[in-house]
């Protein structure tokens, strides 16, 4: 991992220049889903979220996925890595 600064320079406290801090993260002891569970068991919830704001996120999202299942509001489809859809960005006059 690599974190960019920009920091006052050496000798001139009004001019910047920039440092890299680097770190090397050591291998995860478990696969992601095997960390989220581990978490829960051992009581730390800091990977997950209560069940009340589960099924909040749920009572949010589902009518939208509904809506593109029934095609009321149509998906606009474009490549992986292209700037989006035409027309997209776009700011009109």
């Amino acid at each position: 991992m690599t974190l960019e600064l920009a920091i006052n320079a050496e000798g001139d406290p009004f001019a910047l220049e920039q440092k890299s801090l680097f770190a090397e993260l050591g291998k995860a002891r478990m696969l992601p889903y095997g960390e989220v569970l581990g978490g829960i068991m051992d009581g730390n919830a800091l990977l997950s979220i209560r069940g009340d704001v589960a099924e909040e996120c749920w009572r949010i999202v589902d009518p939208v996925l509904k809506a593109w299942s029934a095609g009321d509001v149509p998906l606009q489809e474009y490549p992986a890595g292209s700037d989006g859809p035409e027309g997209w960005g776009v700011i009109p006059d």
